[in-house]
């Protein structure tokens, strides 16, 4: 133990916990416990972990109905980290506590990532220190702490050990050890996970092309089967999770050539800027635009781009020089880029920690090689004299000259910058210790950046009272059991911290039924659902509205100091039945207005539909309608008058499997993403089971591979693999 705490492991760890304590822990405190920041992070990964801890540990791992209209739930939250390690953990502590936890967790993950970005770090450096100084400018780069927003904290904590196991591998020979890192990040997060396939690519070709790893077709060999290993035996997550986002419109792209070779001026600017300038905050941009929420940002604590611009000159050959170039053209090519997102077309910038690693190590080279610096500050000046032009020039060309948007900040900022590149360069060029002296200054500077961040993500508020409030929705029980929505002065994702189904959903993973569904009577959902027209509330079948303050005419059932609750007279009961049918066709020749209203007295069918249910679409009375939601699924049981065709207002999945009286039925996408089912005069007991698509087949080739996976170590065991 004490070897432990002597490595030089532990001292990288350590250090990183100890200033991701610095910059969580006084939010937690104002918070009363609570790390509370804004938007994401306190409306998707808050509730997200508590609704995938819930899930987990009640059975309802397969369809999950707190989210929104209802999803498949390994499909939608195996972008949130479902499988992370991190997440793993956490399901191990009561729902109760994962609000007072997530902040804990965060300064765990800057701990990882200075770990994990040490070892892969220290092979490229004599002194042990440098590596340090390395995975602490990894650990706080500009990107990260931009991104703690979102959910990016996992990837950025896990992908050095990608690039280390690799290493070990093709330097040392040590087999075995990628499949598990492989392994690791494609069950992290599978849409990360495709990008870093693109970096490492980059990486192995640049170290073959560089001669840093040596050509030998035997050993390249058997690194593709541990990798493939790896990949297959995260197939349970990778399969479904790719089979339910194909029903994703946001992974669509509208590329033409002009857009695949060149980026709008603006973010060129703002790339510029993210290398020489600290971080600023998505939602309230100091200057150039407004907000961005692409995650532009590259910012190294302290030194910023200075020691690159020094290991650029001085090691302009090695592979890591190289490799920044070939990730620096992919940065400013719209095509390159988005080859980390699947060619989406939207532009992001998620990528950049794995370049920003590179970064960290070539800064360090820098101050091991002891670069002269005084060419570097000159080109590193004359970067501010490019941005200043290419601002002026933006202004005048687009007349655009509303461009600083926070003064205060846009001033600290710069202010800071021009503060981070003098120190640097005093101390880089001094005799004085570089290491304790940078660290020190590492350690100043993100505290004071990484405190202002979480301030401006904090909405400036010492007061999140509001936050605890938006948490006790968990303490209404009479919303179980039934489909509600929420008035707009409620916070997104009630229905993910109460456990409750809930319409207004924040999220961008839903059903692609939903989303079907919604185009079809004209709204424009993206990442949030916000249903306010009285019509489309009754259609889904919402029975209860939440109002966090806002009264309401309708009957109010429930009342406490944080909600109030309205019952809703015109919502319809699931497996409701209408007298008319509309074609496909003819429904997309309405007005929007129109097809809202037709959706209250028309089944929207396909023309076979039509052929096979016309004569059952009538109207028909029930004597009795009983529905209840069920760990993965749900139950209803009508007695009807005569045959009948019901609809849920489900969304379309072909993960479920319908049972009448225990004998399975056709179940039919109606009303552009809903589901239909004929029914039979009489007692109708009805149930719908769901059943994750490619989760079976997932599983098998996890096993598979982990079978073939044994098999390797025991040929590497007995020699049979050189």
């Amino acid at each position: 133990m004490k070897k432990i705490f002597k490595s030089k492991m532990f001292l990288a760890f350590i250090l990183s916990f100890i200033l991701g304590c610095l910059i969580v822990l006084p939010n937690m405190i104002v918070g009363k416990g609570i790390y509370s920041l804004t938007s994401d992070y306190n409306l998707q990964q808050v509730p997200f972990n508590m609704i995938m801890s819930d899930a987990v540990k009640e059975g309802s791992f397969l369809w999950n109905w707190y989210n929104e209209l209802g999803s498949n739930f390994i499909g939608t939250f195996s972008f949130y980290n479902l499988f992370s390690p991190f997440s793993l953990i956490m399901y191990l502590f009561p729902i109760s506590l994962i609000p007072y936890l997530n902040g804990i967790f965060m300064i765990l993950k800057y701990g990882i990532a200075g770990l994990t970005s040490y070892l892969f770090l220290k092979r490229y450096f004599k002194d042990y220190k440098y590596a340090i100084i390395g995975s602490l400018l990894y650990t706080f780069s500009g990107f990260h702490l931009n991104n703690i927003l979102f959910h990016f904290s996992d990837v950025i904590a896990l992908f050095p050990l990608l690039l280390y196991t690799l290493d070990n591998y093709m330097y040392d020979n040590k087999k075995g050890w990628f499949f598990s890192s492989v392994f690791i990040l494609a069950c992290t997060n599978w849409f990360f996970f495709i990008g870093q396939g693109v970096f490492f690519v980059l990486y192995f070709l640049v170290k073959l092309i560089c001669k840093e790893y040596k050509f030998d077709l035997k050993k390249i060999g058997w690194l593709v089967v541990e990798g493939v290993l790896g990949i297959g035996a995260a197939c349970f997550v990778l399969m479904p999770s790719m089979l339910f986002m194909l029903g994703n419109p946001r992974l669509g792209s509208s590329w033409n050539l002009v857009s695949m070779l060149k980026h709008q001026f603006f973010i060129l600017l703002e790339i510029l800027k993210a290398f020489i300038f600290p971080n600023e905050v998505m939602h309230m941009n100091s200057f150039i635009v407004e907000a961005n929420y692409a995650s532009v940002e590259i910012f190294l604590p302290l030194v910023g781009s200075l020691l690159l611009i020094g290991c650029l000159i001085k090691n302009y050959k090695k592979w890591y020089s190289v490799l920044f170039i070939v990730g620096f053209i992919f940065m400013i090519i719209p095509i390159l880029n988005s080859s980390f997102f699947l060619f989406n077309s939207l532009y992001y910038a998620r990528w950049y920690y794995m370049l920003i690693l590179i970064m960290s190590l070539m800064s360090c080279k820098c101050l091991e090689d002891k670069v002269k610096l005084k060419l570097p500050l000159v080109l590193n000046i004359g970067l501010y004299f490019i941005l200043f032009i290419g601002v002026l020039l933006y202004i005048f060309r687009f007349d655009n000259f509303d461009i600083i948007f926070q003064p205060v900040y846009f001033y600290l900022m710069i202010i800071m910058g021009i503060i981070c590149l003098i120190y640097t360069y005093i101390v880089c060029s001094s005799k004085i210790d570089k290491y304790l002296y940078l660290v020190v200054g590492i350690f100043v500077f993100v505290f004071i950046w990484g405190n202002y961040t979480t301030y401006y993500y904090s909405d400036k508020s010492l007061d999140n009272s509001y936050y605890h409030n938006y948490l006790d929705i968990s303490k209404v029980n009479i919303l179980e059991n039934s489909r509600s929505n929420s008035y707009n002065d409620c916070l997104h994702n009630l229905g993910c911290v109460g456990r409750f189904n809930n319409v207004k959903g924040f999220n961008s993973n839903i059903n692609g039924s939903n989303f079907e569904f919604y185009y079809s009577i004209g709204y424009p959902r993206t990442v949030s659902t916000i249903i306010n027209d009285d019509r489309i509330n009754d259609y889904l079948g919402v029975k209860y509205y939440i109002s966090c303050g806002e009264e309401s005419d309708l009957e109010l059932v429930y009342e406490d100091k944080n909600y109030l609750i309205y019952l809703n007279p015109g919502y319809k009961e699931f497996g409701f039945n209408k007298a008319k049918y509309m074609s496909i066709d003819d429904f997309n020749k309405l007005s929007v207005n129109d097809r809202i209203n037709s959706l209250s007295d028309y089944v929207i069918l396909n023309d076979e539909q039509i052929d096979k249910y016309k004569d059952v679409i009538k109207e028909v009375d029930y004597n009795s309608n009983e529905f209840k939601f069920t760990k993965n699924g749900f139950s209803s049981i009508i007695d009807s008058s005569d045959d009948a065709f019901a609809i849920y207002t489900v969304p379309y999945d072909k993960g479920f499997r319908a049972f009448i009286n225990n004998k399975e039925v056709d179940i039919e996408k109606v009303d552009n993403g809903m589901m239909g089912i004929k029914i039979n005069k009489g007692i109708n007991n009805i149930e719908f089971k769901y059943f994750t698509p490619g989760l079976k087949i997932g599983i098998i080739g996890s096993i598979i591979s982990f079978i073939l996976y044994g098999f390797y170590l025991l040929l590497i065991k007995f020699k049979k693999v050189i």
